[in-house]
């Protein structure tokens, strides 16, 4: 190409607007991939997906699928290692971190709920959790943990998946490596059953199988679900002296922010792009490259979607941008209010199902060998219904989740209805709120009960109280009563409250507790295991306490969530706390009512205006039908009523009226769908009782005009059979073919159309 032939060429591109190269490709439901041109000139390459849908999983995946790698791999290697589809189907993939030297990456990384690097404070981090709404944070930093032996007794838990220092523990987990890979002898203790996910200020615990010593310490095998306790040195010593085959441990990871607590999935990082909309231009000081021209690899957000991005450049008069560049894309075409720089340059690379999908710089299009990878994944972890745990003396069932501390199961008396003497106690000992969760974002009608001890405490009221509960329709923080790094509280809960026996059919929003029977409180000033109970289905949430309804509301401030057990105290002295004890814990799945089937006019008349009838088969369960009648979509709301038929009155000929009919049953209304017809009638039915007999016979001879002269009496309208001006023997000959006989129904071929 000449000179000059490039010139104009990078003109012409340099002064392209934003815009799409094709049409949005929908990459799955609720996830597209467009590919833009813009100024620059700049390829920019987005995959959005819906935030709100909860099949759809970031994750980071990793070369080999382990932590501690050997070598680096390019994204397409990584993201193939981890697809499975339909089980762990990854959908889309771009590059992660940072990195230097293998295994070494720069800062943070957690999935599944499971912290993998330690934060790095120097940078920003990008935490994603079970509520589904991102958030940044730029000075993460690491803190060391606690290790607690089964006689209460606790040391420091220096770190986690990192190669081990001298006189430190460390943990391992599945996603290290197979092994621990350690070389010096010291003690390694094998854990199973091991209450995952690992957040930030959170205790997790696990059961002892093994204590190896000596030459058996080195290079153990993790087991699935499991961990390896690692030390050296004086830690080792100690280890040795406190833990036997059999004992429970309880390990607590932490971090300098509470709100990885929330976190399922992290990454580090470098450059804080947009921050609640706008360009977070004050952060970008701190990195000299802001202002080059680059390819960039991004995660932004909105309310509506989650964005993957990368931008080409360095190849084929492709440029990159800068950090002022791409948040102006971000906002400006994407609509995005907040966004983190990840690892860019020759890194940047856009894989979707199965493709690479943008043209990585190295050698204008060679994939470049990366430390890491965010992974888009499409797996459903909706709950399967019934679910329940009779916290039986062997221990809790796997699968629940601890806000902050591991909640185990304790021998109890007096024991619950059915119950075996066990029970789970829910509390954390350094006070607050605590809360064990099951389920899932998405889950949305379902029903959970639980047999709660509700000791009645008056005699400690002045030193405070204990709120036992269970909610449900959780945001995934657990948080209750809280409200701030560690959550705010959102859900549906049925709460006992130990001063006076308060029971509450409440709803928590921001961490504020609301009563629905406020204005008529209901107290149980006694004792006793009680069977608690939510339902929520649909807008309707009720509330049961030993079968008998405390309360039935309309609400709509919780559409989805978890569901489990929670607890708050509020004592002056933490000695006073007992916690929530409950037992014989279960979850169904509530359908949704049916909706209203085969709707459809009926019984035509033929006088005009018309008369007509609706009718329809009701769903099981229908107490009532939410009648909406009329010309506009989809009709005004007419009443309420019990039977499956409804007469509108008069119709306009000719005139579309839409219609719908909602249930109303035991749990709320269901909305049906919207149906049309236009108002119509029959043809030669001149006397209007719905058959065509000898009197419309002689109605219709009376009519005869003859071929080609045109029948204008308005009155002999219905006698316009074969579509044209007349009334001659043609009309007169599909009348007759349309002639039922006295008190006989039309045919509904004979409609006038």
């Amino acid at each position: 190409m000449s000179a000059m032939r490039a010139m104009i060429l990078l003109i012409g591109l340099a002064v392209l607007a934003v815009g799409s190269v094709a049409p949005a490709e929908e990459v799955a439901p609720g996830i597209t991939f467009t590919s833009y041109d813009a100024p620059g000139p700049n390829r920019v390459h987005v995959v959005a997906v819906d935030r709100l849908r909860s099949e759809y999983k970031l994750k980071v995946g990793w070369p080999q699928k382990q932590r501690n790698y050997t070598a680096r791999q390019t994204v397409s290697t990584i993201a193939s290692l981890y697809d499975a589809p339909h089980s762990h189907d990854v959908v889309a993939a771009v590059n992660a971190s940072f990195f230097s030297a293998v295994p070494s990456i720069t800062g943070a990384a957690a999935a599944d709920g499971e912290m993998l690097d330690q934060p790095d404070s120097n940078y920003e981090t990008f935490l994603f959790g079970p509520t589904r709404l991102p958030i940044i944070r730029p000075d993460i930093g690491h803190v060391n943990g606690k290790l607690t032996f089964a006689d209460g007794s606790s040391t420091t838990l220096h770190s986690y998946n990192k190669a081990r220092d001298a006189d430190t523990i460390v943990a391992y987990t599945p996603q290290w490596a197979p092994t621990t890979g350690t070389i010096n002898e010291g003690v390694e203790v094998i854990l199973v059953d091991v209450s995952y996910p690992m957040r930030s200020d959170k205790a997790v615990s696990g059961v002892v199988t093994a204590i190896e010593t000596g030459a058996a310490s080195v290079n153990n095998a993790i087991p699935a679900g499991g961990m390896v306790l690692s030390a050296t040195g004086t830690p080792a010593t100690t280890i040795a002296g406190k833990v036997l085959a059999g004992d429970r441990l309880t390990m607590f990871f932490d971090t300098s922010d509470g709100r990885w607590n929330n976190a399922d999935m992290a990454i580090t990082g470098i450059g804080w792009l947009l921050d609640n909309g706008t360009a977070n231009s004050a952060n970008w000081a701190n990195y000299s490259y802001s202002t080059q021209r680059h390819p960039r690899t991004v995660l932004a957000w909105n309310n509506e979607n989650l964005y993957l991005m990368v931008c080409d450049g360095r190849c084929n008069g492709i440029v990159g941008m800068t950090f002022q560049e791409m948040a102006e894309f971000l906002i400006g075409t994407l609509g995005a209010t907040d966004a983190v720089n990840l690892d860019g340059g020759g890194s940047s690379t856009m894989w979707v199902n199965g493709q690479v999908r943008n043209l990585p710089s190295d050698n204008c299009g060679t994939e470049r060998a990366v430390g890491n990878a965010i992974l888009l994944v499409r797996q459903d972890t909706s709950t399967v219904y019934p679910l329940s745990d009779p916290f039986a003396s062997i221990g809790r069932l796997a699968g629940w989740d601890d806000k902050f501390t591991f909640n185990g199961i304790q021998a109890f008396s007096p024991a619950s209805p059915g119950g075996d003497g066990y029970v789970i106690q829910v509390q954390d000992p350094a006070g607050g709120v605590e809360t064990v969760r099951r389920g899932d974002f998405g889950d949305t009608d379902y029903a959970v009960q639980a047999d709660v001890y509700c000791e009645y405490r008056p005699g400690v009221a002045g030193n405070g109280f204990e709120r036992y509960c269970i909610f449900a329709r959780d945001n995934g923080m657990g948080a209750l009563g809280l409200n701030g790094n560690y959550g705010s509280g959102n859900c549906y809960a049925l709460t006992y409250d130990s001063n006076n026996g308060r029971v509450r059919a409440a709803k928590y929003v921001n961490g504020t507790i609301s009563d629905f029977q406020q204005s008529s409180p209901v107290y149980m000033a006694s004792t006793a295991w009680r069977n608690f109970r939510i339902e929520c289905l649909g807008s309707r949430i009720r509330y049961l306490v030993d079968d008998s309804l405390l309360a039935d509301v309309i609400d709509t401030t919780h559409v989805r969530g978890y569901f489990g057990i929670g607890y708050h105290e509020f004592f002056a002295t933490n000695s006073n706390m007992h916690g929530t004890r409950a037992d014989n814990f279960s979850a169904v799945r509530l359908a949704p009512p049916d909706k209203a089937t085969n709707p459809e006019p009926a019984d035509l008349m033929t006088d005009v205006p018309l008369v007509s009838t609706l009718s329809w088969t009701a769903g099981a369960g229908a107490v009532s039908h939410d009648v909406h009648f009329g010309t506009t979509s989809p009709g005004i709301f007419q009443g309420n009523q019990t039977t499956t038929i409804f007469e509108p009155g008069p119709l306009q000929l000719g005139q579309t009226y839409y219609w719908r009919i909602d249930e109303v049953n035991a749990y709320g209304t269901t909305a049906g769908d919207t149906w049309s017809f236009t108002a119509r009638r029959y043809k030669g039915d001149f006397d209007n009782d719905g058959d065509l007999d000898q009197m419309d016979f002689g109605l219709m001879q009376a009519c005869l005009s003859g071929a080609s002269i045109p029948q204008l009496d308005a009155a002999c309208q219905p006698a316009g059979f074969d579509g044209d001006s007349d009334v001659d023997r043609d009309d007169i000959a599909r009348f007759l073919n349309c002639l039922s006989g006295p008190q006989t129904p039309l045919n509904p071929d004979c409609l006038d159309r």
